[in-house]
């Protein structure tokens, strides 16, 4: 079942939905995410961490630079988790309607 206090700890901050909106464009590195949200190369590193530290990302090291990447596992599982709850099982199939 969906834990909510990790669901909330990935989207609470606008610059982690940001990030997943940007990766859902393809693979990126630190420093395009970083120049995508005008912020510091330390600051976009905090943010990915999180996010792969709870799953949502997966990352590939290539040579010194890390790639990030959305973990389509943790989404698909998370939608399915969604649908199982009664309350967002209604608020799901509206939002495919439109």
């Amino acid at each position: 079942m969906i834990n909510i206090e990790k669901f909330s700890k990935a989207f609470s901050d606008k610059n982690r939905v940001k990030i997943i909106d940007y990766l859902s464009e393809g693979q990126k590195n630190v420093s395009e995410i970083a120049d995508k949200l005008n912020v510091e190369e330390n600051l976009a590193s905090h943010h990915l961490r999180v996010l792969a530290g709870l799953g949502y990302l997966k990352s590939d090291k290539k040579g010194r630079e890390v790639f990030y990447k959305l973990n389509e596992t943790k989404f698909i599982s998370l939608i399915k988790d969604l649908r199982k709850n009664p309350a967002f099982k209604d608020i799901l199939a509206k939002a495919l309607e439109e």
